[in-house]
């Protein structure tokens, strides 16, 4: 990966960030801790839906956890840089930028990304050729329903490029960059990336499209144009899997 002088349109220094790794880390561990409560509840209550009175089914119980991930994410992220550091939202790239850098950089950087990583995937699946799905492909497969299928696209393309992108690009990468510049940040933070996935057999691909959003957000200097590009690789995943599904059915 090759970062240009000049061809940067990050803010110049970004060693001048309110926060560091100590508040990704808290932040981190805070959504890590408050989802194994939430799973604890779940043993014990036999479920959140069934306690909001909704068909206690896998499939709800599974949005209804990533929803939860997705506010304490938010609110934690918003706690250890907004209200602690009083940094802005600007300083974790939320910035206007020229429609151009949507299109090229985040769609077609999406498709990009998503290509290359369906390359190394089909390498690993040659290597290990039972790799278990993960639980977002288990759940877009038993969608049953178009109605289901439209709930999973909206958390696939939508809300995990969302606080996805806020946490590891916006609050990770700028406090790993500020020591090790911008490809040393974004090799770890990419790293990180797919680390955190939990999956060991996934971690290269993923690492690697980590990377990449990392190069997108440092020549766009907006996550705006990272949570597009992320959105499009999920987007365009979750049509092949789904439409395959219904073929064989």
């Amino acid at each position: 990966m090759r970062f240009r002088r000049g061809g940067s349109k990050l803010v110049k220094d970004k060693k001048n960030i309110s926060w560091g790794l100590l508040e990704f880390a808290l932040t981190f561990g805070g959504v890590f801790v408050m989802g194994q409560l939430y799973a604890a509840m779940n043993q014990k209550t036999g479920g959140t839906a069934n306690l909001l009175g909704l068909a206690n089914t896998q499939f709800n119980n599974f949005v209804l956890a990533f929803l939860f991930q997705f506010s304490v994410t938010i609110l934690l992220v918003w706690l250890f840089t907004i209200v602690i550091n009083r940094a802005s939202w600007s300083d974790l790239g939320f910035k206007a930028v020229p429609a151009g850098d949507f299109l090229t950089y985040g769609f077609m950087g999406g498709v990009g990304i998503l290509g290359l990583v369906m390359i190394l995937s089909a390498l690993i699946y040659q290597l290990q050729p039972d790799i278990k799905p993960q639980d977002f492909e288990q759940m877009l497969k038993s969608a049953g329903s178009t109605q289901g299928f439209l709930v999973m696209l909206l958390l696939g393309a939508v809300l995990a490029p969302f606080y996805e992108e806020v946490l590891f690009r916006g609050m990770l990468y700028p406090a790993v960059r500020r020591y090790l510049g911008p490809a040393g940040g974004a090799v770890i933070a990419g790293l990180i990336f797919g680390l955190v996935h939990w999956d060991l057999w996934r971690t290269i691909p993923l690492a690697v499209g980590g990377m990449l959003f990392c190069y997108i957000y440092e020549k766009t200097g907006s996550i705006l144009v990272t949570m597009v590009a992320h959105g499009t690789w999920n987007g365009i995943m979750a049509l092949i899997i789904y439409f395959s599904v219904i073929k064989v059915v």
